[in-house]
């Protein structure tokens, strides 16, 4: 279940920005390209990477304060290669840039939920109320 909503919101869905506008106009423009995939990058680390460091703030345990310091190094890489895109957009590193931090951004997004129990198997029934029919 989890991986389904990885596929359709995260890697779908989150790329429609990117897609849609290609499709239509049939033309690949690496700049815009580059924006929309560090835009990506940037909201989704930036909100896991934030919401976990404020859940793990007042943790004094070493397993806690090292998934804290990812959880920053995340943030500030992904706000760095933003800057780069954004400043060098006219480079053809650009897009390479972003696709890398993209697929580093998909890996991050797996390893904030690895234990998110409202991703689990549930069955259909659940949306339902149960299966008290």
């Amino acid at each position: 279940m989890k991986f389904v909503f990885f596929l359709i919101f995260y890697v779908i869905l989150g790329t429609t920005g990117i897609t849609i506008p290609v499709l239509i106009s049939q033309q690949f423009a690496p700049n815009e390209i580059s924006i929309g995939f560090i835009t990506i990058v940037m909201s989704t680390i930036g909100y896991n990477a934030s919401e976990r460091i404020m859940q793990l703030y007042d943790s004094n345990s070493r397993s806690k304060k090292t998934e804290m310091f990812i959880n920053l190094i995340a943030l500030v890489i992904a706000l760095l290669c933003t800057i780069y895109v954004c400043i060098c957009i006219l480079k053809p590193t650009t897009i390479w840039v972003s696709i890398i931090v993209y697929v580093f951004s998909c890996l991050f997004w797996w390893f904030q939920n690895w234990n998110n129990k409202n991703l689990e198997k549930t069955s259909a029934s659940d949306a339902l109320g149960g299966d008290n029919f």
